[in-house]
């Protein structure tokens, strides 16, 4: 897309699981078995070439999806409403923010945990409430800052930039320089890991 300069605006994830009834080992070398195929799509805002953005949107699908993932067999991503960039509205500075993801990183085998956490539901509380203490204990930001760094590593940018944004609100009520330096330090260490891994950065503003 980046080479013939175009841009699209519906985003197709397409997988293959092995069947019930399949064997764990295809027959085949290298093969993929029987295999039910799954497809999911989405129309997005506006078209875009941005990896950033279409790796976050598939990471949005994938997690309506329910499967294990060693029963994953194949997996194709397909964009399509092709249009050239200059009828796009997306700013020149954000076009330069792409990279190609390999599609392993879709998947990991280990779903990072927060003090035994995994559903970004809970995790949400418990930032919740330690947002709510006096002031950041050393430990505990370094647990933090462990875990936004993990789900970097896990490849779930889009829960990743939700997370996130749900501390930077929660943080932005109490007014404190201590608390305010906590979240900058971390979306400083969140931006460099993107920006080496991905070649791009979040839409958060610091505090």
């Amino acid at each position: 897309m980046l080479k013939e300069n175009i841009a699209g605006s519906f985003l197709t994830l397409k997988l293959k699981e092995r069947s019930k009834d399949a064997a764990v080992e295809p027959v085949k070398f290298m093969g993929h078995g029987i295999c039910d195929n799954i497809s999911k799509s989405v129309n997005l805002p506006t078209a875009t070439s941005s990896s950033l953005t279409l790796h976050s949107k598939v990471m949005s699908l994938i997690d309506d999806l329910t499967f294990l993932p060693e029963d994953i067999r194949g997996v194709g991503i397909q964009i399509s409403k092709l249009v050239p960039k200059s009828r796009t509205v997306q700013s020149p500075s954000k076009e330069k923010k792409t990279v190609d993801l390999p599609v392993c990183q879709l998947f990991s085998s280990k779903v990072p945990a927060f003090l035994g956490y995994t559903e970004y539901s809970d995790i949400k509380q418990v930032l919740q409430s330690w947002c709510q203490t006096d002031e950041p204990l050393q430990v505990d930001v370094e647990k933090v800052d462990e875990y936004f760094l993990g789900l970097i590593r896990f490849g779930d940018i889009c829960a990743l930039q939700d997370l996130l944004t749900f501390l930077r609100k929660e943080l932005n009520g109490k007014g404190v320089l201590e608390w305010n330096a906590v979240f900058n330090e971390l979306l400083g260490k969140v931006q460099r890991h993107i920006h080496g891994l991905l070649n791009g950065n979040l839409d958060i503003k610091s505090l």
